[in-house]
């Protein structure tokens, strides 16, 4: 056996087998193995003084722009060769949105009104399945007139009747810049473009702290239903969770599962998170994502009455809910301000710019979460039994936040920060 571990591993082998050549050489290994033993401990105290956070949800709920919004915080943003390759995304952007309203007018019978419009879409539909046609001006060309039909803004209108991505307003409003040879995307143009998260993305970052600086490691995941099998290769040591919900998400369905509702998939989804056993000593940040565009929803038109009659035994009565003072008051302070819009001093339970019903929409769905959290609200069966104190080891805030506005996500890290530094010192008994 002796000469067995022997030929394996040298003569270096753990001194209860008497197989080193002499007592200097088993002094040396001693050494060595007190040498390794301090630089575990010393990686193990380094560990712990880095905060690992997950970023959780489900698919364009806006997790990988909170994530650009750290890199622009945090890490000086992004540099012109970046930029630069981020044209070809914008552009497939722009292809996959106009070539979806081409396809919706088709489905829900709505005409152009343009004459000259009818070429544009002919020639966009025969190329719609050119891998490079978004790299061409006569493209783009092509896309702008189309866009300027109103027959495709009636279109745009009724986008909640099938997939549209959130970003194709912005970048169609914008083809005239975008078609210039000169272009180079804005911070807000690269947080607006969007990519389908299909491996984990990771950053890194340090942050000060009362004169220390704090070290952050950030994992984003996909959260398409099929991408969610690798969260739990993250899960291990995890100090916090960043779930982001889309709460303009109510009258819209799954790209993966066209007769699902994102919002109730979101719910379903964060029921599985809170009250999963190897997140019970994770405390949840809850980001309620996309309140622009939610008040973009509410001025069209669009309400939630629809989905909590459809579902009456999972969503209250909407009609019958009544936000408090305090509730209306930390939105509207938490909704950004248009560059147009003068700030008022006075702190005030309602804003010009701002819909009642907006306020009233987001208000409800963070209740919504909220009593997933209280165990008001139970979407999925519990394989674990749960006892009363379960969850007494991690706790639920949550945040209103508009993931493209710089300033609203600075502000909304600067309050998370502190919880997130609080419960990781509390979980190592530190405090």
């Amino acid at each position: 056996m002796q000469d067995r571990i022997v030929s394996c591993f040298g003569t270096g082998c753990d001194e209860r087998f008497t197989c080193y050549q002499s007592p200097e050489d088993a002094k040396k290994a001693k050494h060595r193995n007190k040498q390794i033993s301090k630089l575990l401990k010393q990686h193990h105290k380094e560990e712990l003084k880095r905060l690992k956070i997950l970023l959780l949800g489900t698919g364009e709920s806006g997790k990988s722009t909170i994530t650009k919004q750290m890199r622009i915080i945090h890490i000086n943003g992004f540099n012109m060769r970046e930029r630069t390759e981020k044209i070809c995304d914008i552009r497939k952007n722009i292809k996959e949105s106009i070539v979806v309203l081409l396809l919706a007018m088709h489905q829900l019978q709505i005409p152009l009104e343009c004459e000259e419009s009818v070429k544009s879409r002919d020639f966009i539909l025969k190329e719609a399945g050119n891998p490079d046609i978004h790299r061409t001006s006569e493209f783009l060309d092509h896309a702008e007139k189309l866009w300027n039909d109103p027959g495709v803004q009636a279109c745009y209108s009724r986008s909640h009747e099938y997939q549209l991505i959130d970003c194709a307003k912005y970048f169609l409003d914008k083809l005239h810049e975008i078609k210039s040879p000169a272009y180079i995307p804005s911070d807000q143009d690269i947080l607006r473009c969007r990519c389908m998260t299909t491996a984990i993305q990771h950053i890194e970052f340090e942050v000060p702290d009362g004169g220390n600086h704090i070290k952050f490691d950030v994992y984003d995941v996909g959260g398409q239903q099929g991408e969610r099998k690798k969260w739990i290769q993250v899960f291990d040591s995890v100090t916090a969770i960043l779930f982001v919900v889309d709460c303009s998400s109510f009258d819209q369905t799954l790209r993966e599962d066209p007769e699902k509702n994102r919002l109730l998939e979101a719910l379903e989804n964060f029921d599985q998170v809170w009250n999963n056993r190897f997140l019970k000593y994770v405390s949840v940040l809850l980001f309620i994502n996309k309140i622009d565009i939610l008040a973009e929803k509410i001025a069209r038109g669009r309400d939630i009455s629809e989905l909590t009659k459809k579902y009456p035994d999972i969503f209250p009565d909407f009609d019958k809910f009544n936000p408090s003072a305090s509730e209306k008051l930390q939105f509207l302070e938490a909704f950004p301000y248009q560059d147009t819009e003068p700030r008022k001093k006075s702190r005030t339970a309602s804003r010009s710019d701002v819909h009642p019903d907006t306020v009233k929409t987001a208000v409800y769905i963070k209740h919504l979460f909220m009593k997933i959290v209280k165990g008001e609200l139970n979407l999925k069966k519990r394989i674990t039994k749960q006892e009363r104190n379960w969850h007494d080891e991690h706790s639920c805030e949550y945040f209103y936040t508009c993931a493209i506005d710089t300033n609203n996500v600075q502000r909304v890290m600067n309050g998370c920060r502190t919880l997130i530094i609080q419960n990781h010192l509390r979980r190592f008994g530190i405090i």
